[in-house]
């Protein structure tokens, strides 16, 4: 853990560029500050620092655990959650080889050395301003922060965590369990904090533009979202828990009501783009080890008879066909058969086009061969949540320069917890807990809401992409007839009732453990760059249980049932000892050995 005088040195130092940031992610503009009837931001201390930059810059922070840092590739929380699910390929041979400590050193900095440092030193100043709106608002992002940390790591500081000004610089761990309890309690005063008269509300709030009543619905969804990941650990009482909030009806129910952070468009200074957008538009090409797995496009283009509604969204190919691709560019493709322990898979190597989607490049789960030069071939992230292009057939190449402004670019979005979340969880419990309501009629809604947010999304591009005409030599269409993308890739209505349909029928045709996998892989499908609720939901199911093999190896050890410490927290903390293996469950995570792999 930093030295707290450090710390807080960069913390004010940091505090004015929050200023900046915020005037460009803001959708409403706000009045410009004289600056010069205050002092220096470099030199300001905690008496005179503003408690509303205090919450800008925790806000900002929660972003980037979630989403990553510009600059810095896919090294969120979102990003490390996809990785062991198949959703991101993720390098290996094996599990123990996937990662490094360091490489989950910058989460554990910006929750720890900074987030968590913030909270600790603007709440006594909002207190003593009467600014209880914003305590809440802080203890809710804290809760959300400190069970992220559980949830990937297991047991962590916490009790005695961005306490160094008390000469606490080696912080004890606390458990999982005890830490769960804690942020439970937490959202419970954030809703007290949220119910009392304050002198002032945020001028800023980057997520809810100071509206008590949603923040109030995010700190019950996250109490649900709790109840449920502790399900296996403790079922009567997370029954009883999810009851009582579904009962409530005061949940993250509406898409409008949406936790999400928003990015802006601008490039520099600050460069306030999706993180992700900036891997994958950066102007020289996609990062060098950015590749959606297989697994996870194959399930959206093929799992039905037509692709997922939201394919298109998500994704962007930039190449119809693989006539160029060689043993240099992908080196399957000279390969004469695929491994034995492939055998039930036929996406080993290529995803086949059989709805019609020609072109999706990725990689296989644990695939650890260098990085060819295939960045022409590879199928790129979309508009959806990240700001890039509508994958609209025109199969082109996106780097040099003008990459850098495709789709809204990088005015995206980094989903926290959406209404689609919470109808999936209770779909889950409903089924497995006998929790109220009924699980096909959730699993129905969170899809809907996820296809309807999706194609929403989308519509901000406008109709000068929408509506642009495909010029096309076989397109038989009559006489001065026009035929636009909208006409040709937009989901209609029918598209989506038949499409929603087929899941239900095939939800209707099977057994519970069908059931399950069913939820699970539209949790998956709704997770996208939002992977700690696919990781979480595949530790705690085991579905979907039909997740390709690693590529390299037949066995290629146990799960990450989490990760490692950080390198940061395992040198510099003496109460942190470096797990022998990324293989320990979290406390919430009961199942048997080999459960998943």
């Amino acid at each position: 853990m930093k030295n707290i005088y450090s710390i807080m040195k960069n913390r004010f130092k940091n505090i004015g560029l929050a200023i900046v940031t915020t005037s460009i992610l803001l959708l409403n503009g706000c009045e410009t500050t004289e600056l010069g009837v205050v002092p220096s931001p470099n030199e300001l201390n905690p008496t005179q620092a503003d408690v509303d930059f205090f919450l800008n810059s925790i806000q900002q922070l929660v972003a980037k655990v979630h989403s990553g840092t510009e600059g810095l590739n896919e090294n969120g929380t979102a990003q490390f959650g996809m990785e062991p699910v198949r959703m991101q390929h993720s390098f290996g041979p094996t599990y123990r080889e996937s990662y490094e400590p360091a490489d989950f050193d910058q989460i554990w900095d910006d929750t720890y050395a900074e987030a968590l440092i913030d909270i600790r030193t603007m709440i006594p100043l909002a207190e003593e301003a009467g600014q209880f709106t914003h305590i809440g608002i802080a203890q809710i992002l804290e809760a959300y922060l400190i069970t992220t940390m559980v949830d990937m790591f297991g047991d962590v500081p916490y009790t005695e965590a961005a306490r160094g000004e008390e000469g606490i610089f080696n912080p004890a761990v606390d458990t999982g369990a005890s830490i769960y309890a804690a942020a439970d309690q937490l959202l419970q005063d954030a809703i007290v904090n949220l119910n009392r008269d304050e002198l002032a509300l945020p001028t800023n709030d980057l997520y809810y533009g100071a509206n008590e009543t949603q923040w109030i619905k995010a700190a019950n969804t996250m109490r649900l979202r709790l109840a449920v990941q502790s399900r296996l650990v403790n079922p009567a009482e997370s029954t009883a828990l999810i009851n009582s909030l579904v009962a409530g009806g005061n949940l993250i129910l509406d898409t409008a009501d949406d936790l999400q952070f928003q990015w802006g468009s601008n490039l520099a200074a600050p460069d306030s783009r999706h993180p992700y957008f900036d891997s994958n538009y950066d102007g020289q090409g996609p990062s060098s080890d950015f590749y959606t797995c297989n697994y996870y496009m194959d399930l959206m283009a093929n799992q039905y008879e037509d692709a997922d509604p939201r394919t298109r969204y998500y994704f962007f190919r930039q190449q119809e066909d693989y006539s160029g691709a060689d043993v240099i560019t992908k080196e399957c493709v000279t390969e004469p058969a695929i491994p034995a322990w492939w055998a039930p898979f036929d996406i080993y190597c290529l995803i086949p086009a059989e709805n019609g989607l020609n072109g999706l490049w990725g990689r296989n789960h644990l695939d650890d061969d260098g990085i060819p030069p295939d960045d022409a071939f590879r199928t790129l992230h979309g508009v959806y949540p990240i700001g890039g292009p509508f994958d609209d057939d025109s199969f082109r190449n996106v780097s040099g320069s003008t990459a850098q402004s495709e789709g809204l670019a990088g005015a995206g979005i980094s989903p926290l917890i959406l209404a689609t979340n919470t109808n999936l969880m209770l779909a889950e419990t409903a089924l497995e807990l006998g929790t109220s309501g009924d699980a096909r009629a959730y699993l129905e809604t969170g899809v809907r809401q996820s296809i309807g947010k999706v194609t929403a999304f989308g519509e901000r591009l406008g109709a000068g992409v929408m509506d642009r005409v495909i010029v096309e030599d076989d397109l038989e269409t009559p006489e001065n007839e026009e035929i636009t993308v909208r006409d040709l890739y937009i989901p209609t209505e029918e598209d989506i009732n038949n499409h929603i349909d087929e899941i239900l029928t095939a939800y209707d045709a099977g057994n519970d453990t069908d059931k399950l996998r069913i939820i699970a892989e539209q949790v998956f499908i709704a997770s996208w760059c939002n992977g700690m609720e696919a990781y979480n939901t595949y530790r705690r199911t085991g579905q979907p249980d039909n997740l390709t093999p690693a590529t390299r190896v037949a066995d290629p050890g146990t799960f990450l049932r989490s990760m490692w410490y950080p390198q940061i927290a395992s040198d510099n903390n003496t109460n942190i000892t470096q797990k022998s293996n990324p293989d320990t469950p979290v406390f919430w995570d009961t199942n048997p050995e080999g459960f998943v792999d």
